[in-house]
Order: C-alpha cells, then sequence, then structure tokens
C-alpha cells in the first residue's frame, strides 16, 4: 500500500480508494502508515478518501474517527460534513455518555459549539447526576454568549449536589450566572433577566439540612432513616430518595469535625436521625445539630438542638426525629451504585480501624488485624488481640493555664516625701478589649495501661 495509490491515472481519490480497499484487505499499520504521509504531504482531500473508503468498507480502526474530521477541516469540507463525520462514532442505540462527552469535546474544537451544546445535554438527560454534561456546557455557552444554554448549564450545575468538590462547581456556576445577569441588564432584557434570577434561585432549593458538630479527638457518624423506606450514612453516601451524606468527619482537628447530610428533593414525613459513637472523646458529651428546612424558599425554617450523648461506646448514642412537610419529591429515583473504594477494600475511616484492632476484629475481606504474625496452624479468621493500652500513645500537651483581664483598670503608685510634706501619685489606667476567642480541643495524658484517661478540655484564647 503506498500514498501515490489514490492517483493512479485521471480516476478520483475516493474511487480509486475505494477500489482498492474493495480488491484487499490492508493490515492496520500500513494505512496508518500512508494516512501521516498523505497528511506530511498535505493531501488532505485524499485522506478523507481513503479514511472514508477504509469504513465504508469494514477496514475501520478506532483512530479514523477522530482523524477524519481533522482531515476534513484542513480539506475546508463544510461544517455541517464536518459534524456528522463527529457524530459517526457515536452509537445512539446506548447511552453511552462517555462516547458522547468525547464527541462532544471534539466538535466544539472544530467550532461546532451548537452540536456540542446539545451532545452535553442528550448526555444530561441519560445520567443527569453527571457533572461532566454541565460544567463543559457552561463553558462552551459563555463563550457563544448563549443565555438559555448558560441558564440550562449553571441550574444543572446548582441543583444536584455531588459528594466530591460540588462547592467549587457550585461557585463557578455563581460566577457565570453573575457574568450573565450584568450583561442581561446592560443590554436592557428586564424580563429576561427576571427569569433567569428566578430559574438559578430555585435551582439552589434545599428542602433538607442537617449538620452535626461536636469537639473531641472522638469520632462520630450520623445516619438518617428517611420515609420512603432508605437510609443514608457513610456505607451508603447517595440514597434513591435523594439524600447524600456529604461530610464524614473525626477529630481531633475542630474544623474536621462534623458530619453533613443534604436531600435538595426530600419526601414529606418523619426523618430519624441516628448518632453513632466510633471511638475517641466527645468534649462535654454533646453533640449540636442544625437542621434546615426548606433552604431558599420563604418557607425556610432553622432549628438547633444540643444533643447529649448518652453511654459512650460503639454504637449508637442518640437518635432524635424530625417531620419535614411539603417536601418536593413523590417516589423513589434511581438505585444509586455502590460506591467504590481503593483496591476494592471496605470503606473503614482511621478511628474505626484502630477501633477493630484494639478489640481484635477482622478489618476487610476476612483479614485480621495482626494476622499476617500469626504463627502455623492459627486459625483462618481468629482475632489477633493486642494487649490493652497498646493504641494508647499520642500528642502531649502542657496546657498553662493565665488569665486575662477585659475592660477599664486603674493602677495608681503614691510615693510620700522625707519631710512629709509632699505626695506623688502615678496613675496608669488601663483599656483592654478581647477582640476574638478561638478554642480548641486538646486531650490530657494517660498513663492508665487498660484504657481510659481524661476527658478533652476546651480552652485556648487569643486577643
Amino acid at each position: 500500500m503506498t500514498a501515490a495509490a489514490g492517483k493512479a491515472g485521471t480516476e478520483p481519490p475516493g474511487e480509486a480508494w475505494y477500489r482498492r480497499f474493495q480488491q484487499t484487505t490492508y493490515p492496520p499499520k500500513d494505512v496508518i502508515r500512508v494516512v501521516g504521509k498523505l497528511h506530511a504531504a498535505e493531501r488532505h482531500d485524499e485522506n478523507v478518501a481513503l479514511i472514508t473508503a477504509a469504513i465504508t468498507l469494514g477496514q475501520s480502526q478506532p483512530w479514523m474517527y477522530d482523524v477524519l474530521p481533522l482531515s476534513m477541516k484542513l480539506a475546508g469540507r463544510p461544517q455541517h460534513e464536518i459534524e456528522r463525520a463527529l457524530t459517526s462514532r457515536i452509537d445512539f442505540t446506548t447511552t453511552n455518555i462517555a462516547s458522547l462527552l468525547h464527541s462532544a469535546s471534539r466538535i466544539s474544537v472544530l467550532d461546532g459549539k451548537e452540536l456540542a451544546l446539545e451532545l452535553y445535554q442528550q448526555a444530561a438527560w441519560f445520567d443527569p447526576t453527571h457533572p461532566i454534561p454541565y460544567a463543559m456546557a457552561m463553558n462552551l455557552a459563555r463563550k457563544a454568549k448563549d443565555v438559555d444554554a448558560t441558564e440550562w448549564a449553571c441550574t444543572g450545575i446548582l441543583t444536584h449536589v455531588w459528594t466530591k468538590d460540588f462547592q467549587k462547581r457550585h461557585d463557578s456556576a455563581r460566577d457565570a450566572a453573575a457574568d450573565t445577569v450584568q450583561e442581561l441588564f446592560k443590554a436592557g432584557k428586564m424580563d429576561r433577566l427576571k427569569t433567569f434570577k428566578e430559574a438559578i434561585v430555585q435551582a439552589e432549593r434545599r428542602d433538607l439540612h442537617i449538620k452535626v458538630e461536636w469537639s473531641g479527638n472522638g469520632d462520630l457518624d450520623l445516619k438518617i432513616k428517611e420515609p420512603l423506606g432508605t437510609e443514608c450514612s457513610v456505607e451508603q453516601m447517595k440514597t434513591a430518595s435523594g439524600g447524600l451524606h456529604i461530610h464524614d468527619g473525626f477529630g481531633p482537628r475542630q474544623e474536621n469535625c462534623y458530619e453533613e447530610y443534604i436531600c435538595v428533593e426530600a419526601a414529606s414525613g418523619t426523618y430519624e436521625f441516628q448518632i453513632e459513637h466510633v471511638d475517641g472523646n466527645i468534649v462535654s458529651k454533646r453533640c449540636v445539630v442544625t437542621i434546615v428546612s426548606h433552604v431558599g424558599s420563604a418557607a425556610k425554617r432553622v432549628s438547633r438542638h444540643v444533643v447529649t450523648l448518652a453511654g459512650l461506646g460503639n454504637g449508637p448514642v442518640a437518635t432524635l426525629p424530625f417531620k419535614l412537610h411539603n417536601g418536593r419529591r413523590k417516589e423513589l429515583g434511581p438505585k444509586p451504585q455502590k460506591q467504590r473504594t481503593t483496591q476494592g477494600r471496605t470503606r473503614l475511616k482511621r478511628q474505626q480501624i484502630i477501633a477493630r484492632v484494639r478489640r481484635g476484629q477482622p478489618l476487610v475481606g476476612g483479614q485480621v488485624a495482626g494476622q499476617a504474625g500469626a504463627g502455623q496452624g492459627a486459625t483462618p479468621g481468629a482475632g489477633f488481640r493486642l494487649p490493652a493500652g497498646a493504641f494508647t500513645a499520642g500528642v502531649g500537651f502542657t496546657p498553662i493555664i493565665g488569665f486575662i483581664n477585659e475592660g477599664v483598670s486603674l493602677t495608681a503608685n503614691a510615693v510620700v516625701s522625707a519631710d512629709r510634706r509632699f505626695v506623688r501619685i502615678s496613675v496608669a489606667p488601663f483599656f483592654n478589649t478581647l477582640r476574638d476567642i478561638q478554642t480548641f480541643s486538646f486531650q490530657g495524658g494517660n498513663t492508665v495501661p487498660q484504657g481510659g484517661g481524661a476527658l478533652p478540655q476546651a480552652g485556648g484564647a487569643g486577643q
């Protein structure tokens, strides 16, 4: 197979390559070599004819569906032909979202922005919870100054809450929406501006938002039993009722000591929040539960509950019911796929692993903590128990208690002259104001081998 095959006599390149592929089945590497030579020689029309003939006669290769539109672009073919070549790689009979996204990105590079937006919308129709179609469409819509497409993409991003980096995506959507609002205002399109704002506000509605906060080096887990029979937790972070467990926290860092749950469209009924103690100490054996319903609407309600954790141990320590009215969800959605974990292992948090090692329980997949050190004859699955207090080591603290005066104070010193005729008084006023107080948690020392230890104490202040 040679690059001159398409120039035999006066035969058009398309007919020449069609005839040769009809007569001979060429090795893939020969086809790649000839296409490269034709491209280097800038014979793009012949490349188009070669690849088209190969695809038509059943000698296609995966790379051809990407190279063909590029060659057509270089050959100056009409835009509708280029778009048709790009969409030919998509199997519209299946929900192949990856193929749709790839084709849309290729089409956008070749100036097919309108078709690319249509493909992104089709991908979102197949899987409304997939973030990529909305994010890519938003960038295209902003470049094209397409208000309708921008509204679709921004509302799609803001409506859904993803467990990873959803806040960054929401911020980018809000920025794009703000830019569009300014453009509509400058253009004097007040009616369109009003409907655009209403769509953005509607997209940011949340029927239910729950946050559990605590202090200490311990770990609490939040489980929510939803009215439609589903349960949301760290093991099942997404449910068919629309619930999402978006943050799984643990101590000792205060900024990480919280659990968070969001349901964009929640069903009406009674939600049961179950708080479980996994490991570690919780300051004052209390946590704060904040429940916000109907976020973004006139019916918004906020309630805060200080919950006492009775009998800290591995298992449920508090239960709190909450009844939601006027929820927007009427039925269960598609059943979410089981979350995958690294190397197929069961998802266990740091505190859970330590707690299980202490008790000699299996960690994952039948493997037992310390089993690698078991001798011959060890029973498979038998627990290897570490000595009590083996995991009591930690960071040491030496708290120093100080005093800070606040308000107005006056110090006066009197000096009497030797002849006792005069008294000299020195006056020093002080005006102290605490501008900010930052609290932090720490754990006292533990020298008892059987466990136990001092409860964490909150302290610390800065001026």
